[in-house]
């Protein structure tokens, strides 16, 4: 009896033991993690929402400063990164820029830069001339072309450069940034006019300058996202697709003469692309015979 006893009470603390195992098995909860991503997905979205209709409505003006981050996440009671998440998307769209250090704005709508890669016109007057409240800084550095310039410029790595850095602004706004490498074999060192081309056209009257005439220009175009200094220097998220042109031109011998790094931001760039035939140009010569 006593033995039938303990296999009783064995019996009893095993199924106890499985009942526990069954009441904490993964396979029996609910998918928490996957619920809680998709509730911050979504409310951070609404959030963006929100602040498009208030920007829409105008309750703050183009140019305008937002409320601080910290009072606008304590305004929609969540924390400072999921309403930077709203405030990145927004970013993207174009509707707002982040000023480091200051906060963010409200950019002006519909605000389009051209880049041509014909730059002698575009709807009849100079590609590359700077609008009302456009600026350009340029900055003048002697570099050593490591592995990236060597390949791009057809020299050996360390060979002397000259990188012009050029960064043009609407107002406050960064609208392109412009990386242009002369090799020190090609011309000296010279400045270019600072007013002028944001695409660095002032670089190639140097160059003209000194005796060196450009013949060809090949330009490779791509889209991508912008790397953490392009971000930081043009006001955009790191989420904000921009447009990279690499441009390399060269003189009658086939030597590299200029290369170039162009970065745009994709909300707000049109670029143009203007074939000429060379038959019109055969006749005009030989009418002006």
């Amino acid at each position: 009896m006593r033995r039938c006893r303990w296999v009783r009470r064995s019996l009893r603390r095993s199924s106890t033991r499985r009942a526990n195992a069954r009441a904490i098995s993964p396979e029996m909860e609910p998918p928490a993690t996957p619920a809680r991503g998709k509730h911050v997905a979504n409310r951070y979205e609404q959030i963006a929402d929100d602040l498009r209709r208030l920007i829409t409505a105008g309750t703050w003006p183009v140019g305008e400063r937002m409320p601080a981050e910290v009072e606008l996440a304590a305004r929609y009671r969540v924390s400072t990164p999921t309403l930077r998440m709203s405030l990145e998307l927004l970013q993207s769209e174009g509707l707002i820029e982040k000023r480091h250090g200051i906060g963010n704005f409200v950019r002006r709508p519909g605000q389009r830069i051209a880049y041509a890669s014909d730059r002698r016109l575009v709807d009849g007057q100079a590609a590359s001339e700077v609008g009302a409240g456009d600026s350009v800084s340029l900055d003048i550095t002697m570099v050593e072309a490591d592995g990236r310039l060597s390949s791009l410029l057809d020299l050996r790595v360390g060979s002397p450069l000259t990188e012009y850095v050029f960064i043009s602004h609407q107002c406050a706004s960064p609208r392109s940034l412009t990386r242009i490498y002369v090799p020190h074999a090609v011309a000296s060192p010279g400045v270019p006019e600072a007013d002028g081309s944001p695409w660095g056209d002032g670089v190639r009257e140097l160059l003209s300058a000194d005796g060196v005439e450009v013949v060809t220009t090949t330009e490779r175009v791509t889209a991508r996202f912008p790397t953490a200094e392009e971000a930081h220097t043009l006001n955009i998220s790191t989420r904000t697709p921009v447009l990279a042109v690499e441009r390399t031109s060269t003189d009658a011998s086939d030597r590299v003469v200029e290369g170039a790094f162009l970065v745009l931001p994709g909300d707000r760039i049109e670029v143009l692309f203007t074939t000429r035939s060379a038959a019109p140009a055969a006749e005009e010569m030989e009418t002006a015979g």
